[in-house]
């Protein structure tokens, strides 16, 4: 009898999940707790945002969602979402249940294909059809307050959920297209990856939020090709502002399939090619002392004939970077001038603290 509740147990964990027609697959698991809102209430709320009530739209890069089954008086809803590109569908599963006067909620979120790393996609596939003013998020008819608890949930960074958008202006290039950007010539490999790099300004995406603008740089160093073909090492460190805090991320490089040396693709390194995003050298001068860095061709008009990257993994961010750490303005705009020359909405730089750093583990 007791294997059988065992069993029981096991079985009732596993359906707070939708599940995925892909073996491995990213996902996030969390419970909710609304202390002051009925069950009745919270599923409302998530299914007015799915309907988009009073207007309300996906704020994490305008996804789709649909409701699968459930009502407002279901114990259980089954939903899914569409990323804004079209390309990915993840499902998810919502359990409520009375708790007092309020409601607790367990959500899973799974996506459907190959994936690890998802950058909080899956978070925020749950966050955003509940969360309300107390993380700035839209809401449909009920500003709800809650309590998270996250479960297996890998990548959960709430910033990433509301995605602020730059407006297009009127004055946006004729044709909607973005001027060819172009890359350094008689670019050499071994001086950039040399010495380290430190970051004076940067685009915000997925993984570089804002809140990590302190003491960032950038180390490469050859390594032996592995199975994926990868033979460069990446070692990104950022702070947050407290400059204690530390966030490191280790990737793999390799020149791409084209003929340009200054055109590279990052990734995990555990990630087949297939999976990188593109790192361009658009501008380095090793005797001053500086490089400018976009993640592949702008594609997203602003104004005034401008564009930008993207903000999410691949495809995404611009960078500023220079040997001294110690930051030197007029060296700064010099390279800013070259970004707006290539044709950079330069709005979307942030400056990088780059005082009293903690020393870098070389």
């Amino acid at each position: 009898m007791k294997v059988a509740y065992a069993l029981l147990a096991t079985l009732a964990t596993a359906n707070t999940c939708p599940g995925s027609k892909s073996f491995i697959h990213a996902s996030c698991s969390l419970t909710a707790t609304f202390s002051s809102s009925s069950c009745e209430e919270v599923a409302g709320e998530i299914i007015d945002r799915i309907n988009g009530v009073n207007g309300w739209k996906d704020p994490h890069n305008g996804g789709t969602y649909t409701l699968l089954s459930g009502s407002t008086t279901s114990n259980v809803l089954d939903t899914q979402r569409v990323t804004g590109d079209g390309k990915y569908t993840d499902l998810h599963r919502f359990t409520l249940s009375s708790e007092g006067a309020g409601c607790k909620v367990e959500a899973c979120s799974e996506s459907q294909v190959f994936s690890i790393l998802d950058f909080s996609t899956n978070y925020c596939n749950l966050h955003d059809l509940y969360c309300g003013s107390q993380d700035g998020c839209p809401i449909a008819k009920e500003d709800l307050t809650y309590s998270e608890s996250l479960g297996s949930c890998r990548s959960h960074d709430k910033s990433t959920c509301v995605v602020k958008k730059i407006k297009v202006s009127e004055e946006t290039v004729a044709d909607g297209k973005c001027k060819q950007v172009t890359t350094v010539k008689d670019f050499k490999l071994e001086s950039f990856i040399s010495k380290p790099w430190f970051i004076q300004q940067q685009m915000s995406i997925s993984y570089l939020p804002e809140s990590e603008n302190y003491c960032v740089s950038a180390r490469y160093a050859k390594q032996k090709k592995t199975l994926f073909g990868w033979d460069i090492a990446v070692t990104n460190v950022a702070f947050e502002s407290d400059k204690s805090s530390k966030h490191q991320g280790n990737l793999c490089a390799t020149e791409d399939s084209t003929s340009d040396p200054a055109k590279l693709e990052v990734a995990p390194c555990f990630l087949p090619k297939f999976a990188s995003g593109p790192y361009w050298v658009l501008e380095y001068n090793e005797e001053e002392g500086y490089a400018l860095i976009s993640g592949g061709q702008p594609s997203l008009p602003t104004k005034e004939g401008l564009c930008k990257n993207g903000n999410g993994v691949n495809n995404s961010g611009l960078w500023i970077f220079t040997r001294q750490q110690a930051r030197d303005d007029a060296l700064v705009n010099k390279v800013r001038g070259l970004a707006k020359a290539q044709g950079f909405d330069l709005d979307v730089l942030n400056d990088v603290d780059q005082t009293g750093c903690p020393a870098l583990d070389l």
